[in-house]
C-alpha cells in the first residue's frame, strides 16, 4: 500500500489535530502528522502490542568478543538450572573482568531457538535501557517507533508488548544498580530476564544470584596457549602457569596477556618479567585499540563509583592490598576507622561490587586487585604514589598493632599468630628490605621467634636476617633493638642446625652486651643463656655445664627464682648435666625445673611440657621406666590436644614414648 503525504491545512473529522506549526510526530489513530506531514497509515499499523507477533528468531546479540570460550562448561550448566529453576529473573555476579557478559553471551547464543526475540539490552544506565527497548519496538513493530515521540514511548510500547508475549529473553548486561532494574523486571512475569553485574547484593526481591568465580588453572593456561598458539617447551609451560597464578586465574587478565604475548612476539617468561618490573604499564597494555577492555580501566570505573559513594571503602581496599588475599580479619579494617558503623557500610559497600567477597569475619581480596590497587599510575587519580605509600604505612601499622605479645611465652596468642602470619608472608613479599622501616622491623623479629616455636626454621632465619639488617641500618650496631635482632638469628641458625655461625653470632652478642649494658643486666644474661646452650647442642658440655652454672646463680640473685630467664637457665643446667651423663645432678633440677614451671605457667603451657618431657626423658636414661613412660604419655597427651597429631613437637613426643616403651621391653 502506497503511503499518502498531503501538506497541512486546516484539520476536521474524528480523530483530526489542528497543527499549526507542529513539529515532531503525533499519532491521530489512522495518519500520523511528520514535520507538518501528513502520514497514513496502513491498517496493520493500528494493532495493541499484544496483537503483534514476533519476527521468527530476532534477536540483536553481538558477537562474542574472542572466539576462545574454555574453563565454563560447569558455569554455563548453572547457569542453565538456575534460568531453568523458577521465577523469570538470574544475576550473575561478580568481579570486573570475570567474564559474566561473555558467559551470558554464550548462553544467549546457545539458547537462541529457544526464546524469542533474544534481545541485549546494555543496561550500564536508566537511559541505555530505554533506548534499547525502543530499538527492540522499532524491530517488533517498525509503526510503533515511527507513532512514538520519544525513545521514552518506544520502550513503554516494547514493555507492553512483552507484558503480552511468553517465550523471549532480555540480557541486561552490565546493570549498575538494582534500583535500574526494577521498572523493567517488575511488570515483566511472561519470559526471562538474564542480568549481568559487578554488584554482587541488593538483589533478592529481583532476581536469583549466581556468584561467578575466576578459571581453574589449567583452564587459565589453555586460555592462554589457544589465544598465543602452543607453548614452545616445559620452560613454557611452566611459565604460562606462573603467569596465571601471577593473574590470579581472571579472564580479563589472561585475555589481555596473552593478546600482549601474540602482539608482540614476546615469550610468556617475557611477559611475566615486564610485568612484575612494570606493573603499571602492562595493566594497562592493550593490544588492540579498545584500552576500555583492560584490568586497570575496568577497576578505575569502579573505583570511581566507589570513591563517589564512600572514599574510605577505598582506602581500605588499597590499605589491605598489602597483606595476604584471603581470611583477612574484619577487626583489623575496623581499627582504620574508629566508627565500626562506618566500616561495615565501607566493607559491604566493596562486597557490593565484588571487589571483595565478605563473611562475618573475614573478608578476601582478589589477588590482582591488590597487585593494581598498590601499584602507582599517575594516570589514575586512585593509585597516586603518595596515596599508595600511606596505605602500605597503615597497612604496616595495622598488622603490628595486632600481633600477640610474647611470641614464645603467650600461649592464648598462639591461634591469633596461625591467623596472621599469611598476611605478614605477604607483606614481607611486597615491600623491598630496602624499604623495611621500624614498623616492618618489629614485625620480622616477632615473627622469626614464633616461627622457631612452630619449628618452620628456613622461614624463621630468613626474617631474623631481614629483621638484622634493618636494624643495622636503622639503629646502628649497639643499640638494643639491633642486639636482640642479632639474637633471635643467632637462634635461628642453631634451631636450623648451623650452630657455627649460631656460636659466633651468639660469642659477638654477648661481648657487645656487656660492653653496652654491663654483665649484669638482663640482655647480657639472655646472651650469656643461649651461647651456653650452642656450646651444648656443639658438644661441649663441660663449657656449657660451666656457663650455665653461673648464668643460673646470676639469674637467681638479679631477678629472682620465678623470672623466666631464671627457670630458663634452670632448665639448660639440668639439660647440660644430663648431656654430660651426670643424672645424679641433672634429675633433682629437671624435678626443680617442673614444678617451677607448672606453678608459673600452669601444666599445659608449652614451656611446661617441654620440662615434663626432658624429666621423662633424664628418667628413661635412668632406667626409670616406670617414672618415665606416664611422663611421656602426659607429654603426647597435651601437645595432640593443643597443637594437634601431626605438629613436629607432638611427633617428638611420640617417638619419645615409643622409645620409652622399646627400651623398658628390653
Amino acid at each position: 500500500m502506497t503511503h499518502e503525504y498531503q501538506m497541512p491545512g486546516e484539520a476536521s473529522g474524528p480523530g483530526a489535530v489542528a497543527v499549526g506549526s507542529n513539529h515532531g510526530i503525533i499519532s491521530t489513530g489512522d495518519a500520523a502528522t511528520i514535520d507538518n506531514r501528513t502520514l497514513h497509515l496502513p491498517a496493520e499499523a493500528l494493532r495493541a502490542p499484544a496483537e503483534v507477533p514476533a519476527p521468527p528468531g530476532l534477536n540483536n546479540l553481538p558477537a562474542p568478543r574472542s572466539a576462545v570460550f574454555v574453563g565454563r562448561d560447569e558455569d554455563l550448566a548453572r547457569l542453565g538450572a538456575a534460568m531453568d529453576g523458577g521465577g523469570t529473573a538470574t544475576v550473575v555476579h561478580g568481579l570486573g573482568g570475570m567474564g559474566k557478559s561473555t558467559l551470558a553471551l554464550h548462553y544467549a547464543h546457545r539458547h537462541r531457538d529457544r526464546y524469542n526475540p533474544v534481545w541485549w539490552v546494555p543496561a550500564e544506565t536508566p537511559d541505555g535501557i530505554t533506548l534499547a527497548l525502543a530499538s527492540l519496538a522499532a524491530h517488533l513493530d517498525p509503526y510503533a517507533s515511527l507513532t512514538a515521540s520519544a525513545s521514552a514511548e518506544g520502550a513503554a510500547w516494547a514493555i507492553a508488548w512483552l507484558q503480552s508475549h511468553e517465550g523471549w529473553l532480555l540480557v541486561l548486561d552490565n546493570a549498575e544498580t538494582p534500583d535500574d532494574l526494577a521498572p523493567v523486571i517488575g511488570p515483566l512475569t511472561t519470559g526471562q530476564h538474564l542480568i549481568t553485574s559487578r554488584r554482587a547484593t541488593g538483589w533478592h526481591h529481583l532476581a536469583r544470584p549466581l556468584g561467578l568465580r575466576t578459571l581453574d588453572p589449567d583452564a587459565s593456561t589453555d586460555l592462554l596457549m589457544r589465544i598465543i598458539g602452543e607453548a614452545g617447551g616445559s620452560d613454557d609451560d611452566l611459565a604460562l602457569e606462573e603467569l596465571a597464578a601471577e593473574l590470579g586465574n581472571l579472564p580479563l587478565a589472561l585475555t589481555q596477556a596473552a593478546a600482549y604475548i601474540q602482539h608482540t612476539a614476546i615469550t610468556p617468561a617475557s611477559y611475566l618479567a615486564r610485568l612484575r618490573r612494570h606493573p603499571a604499564r602492562m595493566f594497562a597494555a592493550s593490544a588492540t585499540d579498545n584500552h576500555e577492555r583492560t584490568v586497570a580501566r575496568v577497576w578505575q570505573l569502579t573505583l570511581q563509583a566507589i570513591a563517589a559513594r564512600d572514599p574510605l571503602a577505598v582506602d581500605i581496599l588499597r590499605t589491605f592490598a598489602w597483606l595476604g588475599p584471603d581470611d583477612v580479619p574484619r577487626e583489623l579494617a575496623e581499627a582504620l576507622d574508629g566508627d565500626p558503623i562506618a566500616v561495615d557500610e565501607a566493607l559491604a559497600l566493596l562486597h557490593a561490587y565484588s571487589m571483595i567477597t565478605l563473611t562475618p569475619r573475614t573478608f578476601t581480596v582478589h589477588r590482582l586487585v591488590q597487585a593494581v590497587a598498590r601499584t602507582p599510575d599517575p594516570a589514575d587519580p586512585h593509585r597516586a604514589e603518595e596515596t599508595i605509600e600511606e596505605a602500605r604505612r597503615r597497612a604496616i601499622g595495622l598488622l603490628g598493632a595486632a600481633l600477640p605479645e610474647d611470641p614464645l611465652f603467650n600461649v592464648a596468642g598462639r591461634p591469633r599468630w596461625r591467623a596472621l602470619l599469611p598476611h605478614i608472608e605477604a607483606l614481607a613479599d611486597h615491600v623491598p628490605p630496602a624499604r623495611d622501616d621500624e614498623g616492618t622491623e618489629v614485625i620480622w623479629i616477632l615473627t622469626s621467634a614464633f616461627l622457631q616455636n612452630e619449628v618452620q626454621l628456613d622461614r624463621a632465619v630468613d626474617f631474623a636476617e631481614r629483621s638484622m639488617a634493618a636494624s643495622q641500618r636503622l639503629y646502628g650496631p649497639d643499640t638494643r633493638r639491633t642486639l636482640a635482632s642479632r639474637s633471635v638469628l643467632a637462634s635461628a641458625y642453631r634451631a636450623a642446625g648451623d650452630l657455627e655461625r649460631a656460636i659466633t653470632l651468639h660469642e659477638r652478642n654477648r661481648d657487645d652486651c656487656e660492653r653496652v649494658f654491663g654483665a649484669a643486666h638482663e640482655e647480657t644474661l639472655m646472651a650469656r643463656a643461649n651461647l651456653a646452650y650452642a656450646h651444648g647442642l656443639a658438644g661441649d658440655v663441660h663449657l656449657a655445664t660451666e656457663l650455665h652454672s653461673r648464668n643460673l646463680a646470676d639469674c637467681e640473685r638479679l631477678l629472682g627464682p620465678d623470672d623466666k630467664l631464671t627457670l630458663v637457665s634452670r632448665n639448660n643446667l639440668a639439660s647440660a648435666y644430663r648431656a654430660a651423663g651426670d643424672l645424679d645432678r641433672a634429675i633433682p633440677l629437671h624435678e626443680q625445673s617442673t614444678a617451677d614451671y607448672t606453678r608459673v605457667f600452669g601444666p599445659d603451657h608449652p614451656e611446661t611440657l617441654t620440662a615434663r618431657s626432658n624429666l621423662a626423658y633424664t628418667y628413661q636414661l635412668a632406667g626409670d621406666h616406670a617414672r618415665a613412660i606416664p611422663l611421656h604419655e602426659a607429654v603426647l597427651s597435651a601437645r595432640e590436644r593443643a597443637l594437634g597429631p601431626t605438629h613436629p613437637h607432638t611427633t617428638l613426643a611420640r617417638e619419645l614414648l615409643t622409645n620409652a616403651r622399646a627400651d623398658a621391653a628390653r
